[in-house]
């Protein structure tokens, strides 16, 4: 039997602003605010927060494949094509075959890619000051900390999980 505390917890799951109070709701509307956020302040580069992050993964990992991409930033593969298309037709990255391997492509970013991510970097640091403005410096830190917790304690259950060697610490 039920006891009365989890019956009135699965009664308010039932009721629209009982949804408006779980994890899972709140994650997703952080998810789209921060995405908002994100595209607000980088409108002017034309970029999206996993193409951002992409850039910086090949930038900072020069040749890496498409399927090492997806493990090192946790997007799953046809994601990772769709970003690479993007990244490629802005002419931020190629992509080459090389002669050791003809079943892969290398990645590199080209010179307006570098470009970019060293002259939106003042961008990207007020989208994480806007995302976390509601909060002190104390709360902040906290919510990073719990945040990567439960992202860290789930990663194995995600469609694409963050490659397990990485190390997030830094």
């Amino acid at each position: 039997m039920k006891s009365r505390q989890s019956a009135m917890k699965s009664d308010a799951l039932l009721k629209l602003k009982g949804v408006y109070r779980t994890p899972g709701h709140l994650i997703r509307r952080a998810q789209q605010i921060g995405v908002a956020i994100f595209m607000d302040e980088l409108a002017e580069y034309g970029i999206t927060p996993v193409q951002f992050a992409s850039l910086i993964a090949i930038r900072d990992n020069p040749g890496i494949d498409q399927k090492s991409l997806g493990r090192l930033i946790a997007i799953d593969r046809s994601t990772v094509a769709n970003v690479l298309s993007g990244l490629e037709k802005k002419k931020l990255i190629c992509r080459i075959v090389p002669a050791h391997n003809q079943r892969i492509k290398q990645l590199f970013t080209l010179a307006t890619g570098n470009e970019l991510l060293a002259d939106a970097q003042d961008s990207v640091f007020r989208v994480q000051e806007r995302i976390l403005a509601p909060l002190t410096g104390e709360e902040a830190e906290t919510f990073t900390r719990l945040l990567n917790k439960i992202v860290v304690g789930n990663n194995s259950v995600s469609r694409a999980p963050l490659d397990s060697e990485i190390d997030r610490s830094e």
